[in-house]
């Protein structure tokens, strides 16, 4: 088979820029050839921008956990090369299980100064810099597309994939239909928009390929507090009971930029048709204020916070289960990335640089990821 020259990446997220980057700079990539990434927003419009960017290298099950060790390292070395702990607020974080009931004081000390003594019942050590990070995956997101679009030959499009035009034999892409009527030469394609993989792929592929790629969203909610004291580099996954009895599991992220972020709240809400058209619900927004001033006052106007952002994204989840890393049955050069739930942010730029071995060397070398072929 004769080696890409011309490769589309459908999806300006975490793993369709990761993706990209990694197919553009590769050794192994055919002289003059091209890569377009296709985004139908803006680059990190969905999770990849809104997401809370913890990473963990040793969370996983047997089908994901040397992607996301391999991942998990690569999240480092790019850090290192490129200056991510500026660039991107990469940095290694101690991770905390926090159980708090607030119907009654604990006795137990508190593990962390800006968590009120009296209010911890319970903590677990989750992870330590060895094994758990934090970026901001919007920024990572955003200066990966950057430095692609940088590179010879390669190009980010603004605009909606419509279809995928085969060749004869229905089996081999030749070019990628965009809805404004312009079409981008294509001899192989990547898809990775996210949760609205499953849509796109019943859109724009056979029904027998198309239904390999079950994918939809599940929104999730998130707000971003400034604060003004320091936060220390810990992430916490909290159990809060509060005064009147409700309960939630707010996770809690502070960054090193000085802002906090929480998110929770989750909800079936039907996924929209893009990501320009996602909103978050004002009344999940107001419960995770809530439980952020349960868990510590240092999230409170009173004590000079100040709300940054409250917003929504939908995590992409795939019907079996796990991710869906490979090439797409029925069809030659068409790969998938898609389906890491809340793990696309560990799991992105690990599964862009397999894909580009896979397309550009035939073989993913870097990770096994046998077990998420489509």
């Amino acid at each position: 088979m004769a080696a890409p020259q011309h490769i589309v990446v459908v999806g300006g997220g975490i793993a369709g820029v990761s993706t990209a980057y990694f197919l553009a700079t590769s050794l192994a990539r055919p002289a003059g050839s091209t890569v377009t990434l296709v985004e139908g927003t803006r680059v990190a419009a969905g999770a990849s921008g809104y997401s809370g960017g913890f990473l963990a290298r040793d969370w996983h099950g047997a089908a994901t956990a040397s992607l996301s060790a391999m991942s998990y390292d690569l999240h480092k070395s790019l850090a290192d090369e490129f200056g991510g702990r500026d660039k991107w607020g990469y940095r290694a974080v101690d991770t905390l299980s926090v159980t708090s009931d607030l119907r009654r004081v604990s006795k137990k000390p508190s593990p962390l100064p800006w968590l009120p003594a009296g209010t911890v019942h319970g903590t677990r050590h989750l992870g330590g810099p060895d094994t758990t990070a934090q970026v901001h995956p919007g920024e990572f997101t955003r200066f990966f597309a950057e430095q692609f679009a940088a590179l010879d030959g390669c190009a980010l499009v603004v605009g909606r994939v419509a279809g995928l035009a085969l060749d004869d034999d229905g089996g081999r892409p030749t070019a990628v239909v965009l809805e404004s009527g312009s079409t981008i030469k294509a001899d192989t394609v990547v898809l990775a928009p996210g949760p609205w993989l499953g849509a796109l792929a019943e859109r724009i592929l056979p029904p027998h390929a198309a239904r390999t790629l079950a994918v939809t969203g599940h929104r999730a909610h998130s707000v971003v507090i400034k604060t003004k004291d320091e936060m220390s580099a810990h992430c916490l996954f909290t159990d809060i009971t509060e005064a009147d009895g409700s309960s939630g599991e707010p996770e809690v992220y502070p960054r090193p930029d000085g802002t906090t972020y929480i998110c929770g709240s989750d909800d079936t809400s039907p996924l929209p048709a893009t990501a320009a058209d996602v909103c978050a619900d004002p009344a999940a927004i107001a419960r995770l204020h809530r439980q952020a001033a349960a868990l510590s006052p240092v999230f409170t106007p009173a004590a000079g916070a100040t709300t940054v952002a409250e917003q929504a994204c939908f995590l992409p989840i795939p019907d079996r289960g796990r991710p869906l890393v490979g090439p797409v049955p029925g069809l030659a050069r068409v790969y998938v990335a898609g389906g890491h739930s809340c793990w696309g942010v560990t799991q992105g730029p690990g599964t862009g640089k397999v894909l580009a071995e896979l397309i550009l060397e035939g073989a993913a070398r870097s990770a096994d990821i046998s077990k998420l072929a489509p």
